[in-house]
């Protein structure tokens, strides 16, 4: 599906934004954590979805964030047609991104009863929190459209090193825990983009960065946005603009201070992260604008320069979209995973009997009950999934572009897209328009550990995406940005590996000295 750059005449450039507060009640469950039973008792801060939207003569899109763990399809896939639907955007301009936050309600029906749940049915109050969630996305992008007005946009690049590869490497080489793997590639850009009015004013500011949203302490039994709440609030202060965030390839990336119970870390992140994409952006033009002597003679002749505006052709917008198979591992055999059940039910049978703690309970259930009971029932189903069907969306917004996929990515697979992409600036935003699994590179599943070995048990797969989920996610996110670039050359990177040498963004043209008249 692709929505093309609009060739009209006189045709112009617009943009709006808005958000909504999704406070949801207290007393509904969480997902994200698989020992924590509590239901949530207090807020940390507002949980929000946020959107900004953008407009090409025929040409429409949007970019909504949504402070939640992760939707799944078909759920997805209902709320972006409304939302096309009643934007008049085509789907493939479309980007639902979820922020991952693992302090907030299930944000649909099939993201709970993986997390070792004792009664995996939702009760009534979050299947309505839900309902009002998806409700509070259609309206909010709506809202967004509702507000286009004349504008351009400006680019930039910062880099903040704030998290770390989470892969920690044993003596041995292999991966058994989450830590911290400091030779690890990691990606720790923040590509920003900012629509701003005629006055120069902005309208909304968007902003990606890869990092796992666990800086909110696990002891924390309440509704939190982690960092990315502390970073749009950042960003609004100081630029009196509404505020969408981006989670990036943040699979295998954990932020340096994560699980912060004394609740500094997701304030402090945040802020930083704000800080940051303010000064990418600070010495950006917004419109077409070219340097002017404006010196005269005093006792020392003066060559001062002055920023005039030009004409120029509105900003590019198009967008394409693939949808793709990624194919599963082996599926385990009836026999094996009716073992796995029962010996799962006998572990909890004599957990319960010495006493274990809920915690304990759900530890077990997670590992060994949960997943071998769904399991079970679709390989004797008769029709069990061999492969999952998910989106991948390329969008160019002027000279920046957004890449997507539908899952936890790994960094290395972000990076591996941004070093060939011709966008002068490219966001990777995982967790975007649903959320398969854990996409880990195919170097890692000989590693072992969580994400290639049993992350998809979270997710409530029969089995793990296969290796080849890397290749299908570089080479279809290039292929797509690349597509909307017809002007430009790709670039030479062979392969489709990361190496880990992430392009720079070109150089204001305001430090551009002009040349001699």
């Amino acid at each position: 599906m692709r929505a093309g750059i609009d060739c009209e005449l006189h045709v112009t450039f617009r943009a709006g934004a808005a958000a909504t507060n999704i406070d949801p009640p207290l007393g509904l469950p969480m997902v994200g954590v698989v020992k924590r039973h509590e239901m949530a008792a207090e807020q940390l801060a507002p949980l929000e979805v946020t959107a900004a939207a953008f407009e090409r003569g025929s040409v429409r899109a949007v970019v909504c964030g949504v402070d939640t763990l992760a939707i799944q399809s078909p759920e997805v896939d209902l709320i972006r047609e409304r939302v096309a639907s009643i934007t008049g955007a085509a789907r493939a301009g479309v980007l639902l991104n979820w922020n991952h936050t693992h302090h907030a309600p299930p944000g649909g029906r099939s993201v709970y009863g993986s997390f070792g749940e004792e009664d995996t049915r939702l009760g009534d109050a979050a299947l309505m929190y839900i309902d009002a969630l998806h409700e509070a996305i259609v309206e909010t992008c709506t809202r967004a459209f509702a507000r286009l007005e004349e504008a351009s946009v400006r680019w930039g690049l910062g880099s903040a090193a704030l998290a770390v590869n989470r892969r920690q490497r044993d003596d041995d080489g292999l991966v058994r825990k989450i830590g911290w793997n400091a030779n690890g590639l990691v990606d720790q850009s923040v590509p920003v983009l900012q629509s701003v009015r005629t006055d120069g004013s902005a309208i909304a500011t968007i902003v990606g960065y890869g990092a796992h949203t666990v800086t909110t302490g696990v002891n924390y039994i309440g509704y939190s946005p982690d960092y990315p709440g502390w970073l749009r609030e950042t960003v609004r202060r100081l630029t009196g603009g509404e505020c969408v965030f981006l989670q990036g390839a943040a699979g295998n990336v954990m932020p340096l201070f994560g699980f912060d119970d004394e609740l500094v870390a997701p304030v402090e992140t945040g802020r930083r992260l704000g800080l940051e994409a303010a000064h990418a952006i600070a010495d950006r033009p917004s419109w077409p604008v070219r340097l002017v002597r404006a010196g005269f003679d005093s006792a020392t002749p003066l060559e001062l320069f002055r920023l005039t505006r030009v004409a120029g052709d509105p900003p590019a917008l198009a967008a394409s979209e693939e949808d793709v198979e990624f194919p599963l591992l082996p599926l385990p055999s009836p026999e094996s995973i009716a073992a796995e059940r029962a010996k799962g039910e006998r572990d909890i049978a004599e957990a319960q009997a010495r006493g274990a703690t809920e915690s304990e309970l759900r530890i077990l259930r997670f590992h060994g009950l949960n997943w071998a009971r769904r399991t079970e029932a679709e390989i004797l189903g008769g029709n069990p999934r061999r492969s999952v069907r998910g989106s991948i969306s390329a969008l160019r917004i002027g000279d920046a572009a957004i890449v997507t996929g539908p899952g936890e990515i790994f960094t290395e697979i972000g990076l591996a897209v941004k070093e060939r992409s011709p966008a002068d600036v490219t966001f990777y935003a995982g967790y975007t328009n649903g959320c398969i699994s854990y996409m880990p590179t195919a170097s890692e599943y000989p590693l072992g550990g969580y994400e290639p070995t049993y992350g998809h048990k979270t997710y409530g797969l029969p089995a793990q995406l296969s290796p080849e989920t890397e290749r299908i996610l570089i080479e279809t996110g290039v292929r797509l940005v690349v597509s909307l670039y017809p002007e430009r050359e790709t670039s030479a990177a062979d392969g489709w590996l990361a190496t880990g040498r992430l392009p720079e963004a070109p150089p204001s043209p305001v430090l551009v000295r002009p040349a001699t008249d």
